[in-house]
């Protein structure tokens, strides 16, 4: 019916009709404290729809922020940093979950975080990447700790609202999005937000080597000087 015809197209009318009502979800976090009063969030969102099993957006995600957590954990390693680990709700929904954290903060605690890590999406394709959200000075850093595990990693610096870091880089705290599959056409990132997103689309290997990279530039990060920290935070001129 919608077809073009010798006419042009036809136009439609579409009408949605929906019911509104307050409604709450909580946000998750538990932290393990450094020696200074310092913070690197690691953070995935745990949110999803139902129209398939939110398996890559974001099971993924939140498998690869409990792994590191973990790892970090079984340690047993004093860092300079605390960690603290954010598992945000509603994102979905214009990144609500994160946004309340953020603008709660006080202007002390925006502060006191040194980076957020953000892992939304991963575990599929043959590339990860870094959405750094103009945070050039970041980037040296990210690149440095992928080559210590031997992983290429991408490079993405516009700010890219796609997931819960963009509320800490509007903050001004460095942060970037971890994902896979970035700009890679046949990557399963394709299925996200669909019915295909399922299970039997992620990889092993592939969620392992996620975890791998995250682990090593958080490990950094917890213990990075004040003088790298303070580099981060650069942003082009104009």
């Amino acid at each position: 019916m919608l077809r073009r015809r010798a006419g042009g197209r036809p136009t439609a009318r579409i009408v949605v009709e929906t019911a509104e009502a307050p409604a709450e979800a909580v946000n998750l976090s538990f932290e393990m404290p450094g020696r200074a009063d310092e913070w690197l969030v690691l953070s995935a969102h745990i949110d999803g729809h139902d129209i398939g099993e939110s398996a890559i957006d974001n099971a993924t995600g939140l498998a690869v922020v409990l792994e590191v957590a973990r790892r970090i954990a079984a340690a047993g390693r004093p860092h300079r940093r605390g960690l603290r680990v954010m598992l945000f709700n509603v994102e979905e929904w214009a990144l609500t979950g994160s946004a309340h954290y953020v603008t709660t903060l006080s202007e002390g605690a925006r502060d006191a975080i040194a980076l957020n890590v953000n892992i939304d999406s991963v575990g599929v394709g043959d590339m990860l990447t870094a959405l750094t959200s103009g945070f050039a000075g970041l980037e040296p850093f990210l690149l440095a700790r992928a080559e210590a595990v031997g992983l290429p990693l991408g490079l993405y610096r516009p700010m890219h609202i796609s997931s819960d870091h963009a509320n800490f880089a509007r903050a001004g705290i460095p942060a970037f999005r971890l994902v896979a599959g970035f700009n890679e056409p046949g990557a399963a990132t394709r299925l996200v937000l669909t019915p295909e997103d399922t299970r039997d689309k992620v990889f092993r290997d592939a969620l392992f080597r996620a975890a791998d990279l995250t682990h090593e530039i958080v490990s950094g990060a917890l213990d990075a000087s004040t003088e790298e920290v303070v580099e981060w935070r650069r942003r082009p001129a104009g």
